[in-house]
């Protein structure tokens, strides 16, 4: 064989390994790739459930801290929030003693931090007349995404007026947790609070 074609095939090779090498450890994703970290994707981008996503709306999410500002992470899609004002005005998130109705000795504290001490009490104001049905809610780690405790199978009914509801804390690590409300298990609101 003559020099200059094994030279050729040589650069070839070499040109060959150079782009697998490029394609496979710094090519980086652009949204909707495939990804295994965050420096896989483009920037701007993060990885999400292993796909590059840019945290707008109706992009991938585990917690809304994925998406934009404004939006909410709901069955893992970058969502708006729920508009609950068809069926009730306001929700207040207080904390309160465990195992006590409120009342002068047990008065609910509105507050957004609580501790394993304390139980979280929901109170929904403004229900409309036509707003029947059971309501719970859930608590999700907003690191994980994982659902740290709820209180479905032990739903409140809302029956056209003003109603509340209260669960311990006990089990909820320290941390920040999104607070999700559903009522006919569709998601109405949602907030976040801190565990201390």
């Amino acid at each position: 064989m003559n020099k200059a074609l094994i030279t050729i095939i040589i650069v070839i090779i070499l040109v060959a390994i150079g782009f697998g090498g490029w394609y496979f450890f710094l090519k980086k994703s652009a949204a909707g790739g495939a990804c295994a970290i965050a420096s896989k994707c483009e920037t701007g981008l993060t990885c999400v459930n292993k796909i590059c996503s840019d945290g707008k709306l109706g992009s991938g999410c585990v917690t809304y801290k994925d998406c934009e500002e404004g939006l909410i992470c709901t069955k893992s899609i970058c969502s708006e929030k729920p508009d609950y004002s068809k069926y009730f005005d306001k929700v207040t998130i207080s904390k309160m003693k465990p195992a006590l109705p409120p009342g002068p000795n047990n008065p609910p504290t509105v507050t957004d931090t609580f501790t394993k001490t304390d139980a979280i009490e929901v109170d929904i104001t403004g229900v409309k007349t036509t707003t029947i049905g059971p309501y719970y809610y859930e608590f999700v780690n907003s690191t994980t995404g994982e659902v740290a405790g709820n209180t479905q199978g032990m739903e409140t009914k809302l029956e056209g007026r003003d109603t509340g509801s209260g669960t311990d804390l006990a089990n909820l690590a320290a941390g920040q947790y999104d607070v999700n409300i559903y009522y006919n298990n569709e998601l109405v609101y949602t907030t976040s609070i801190t565990m201390q």
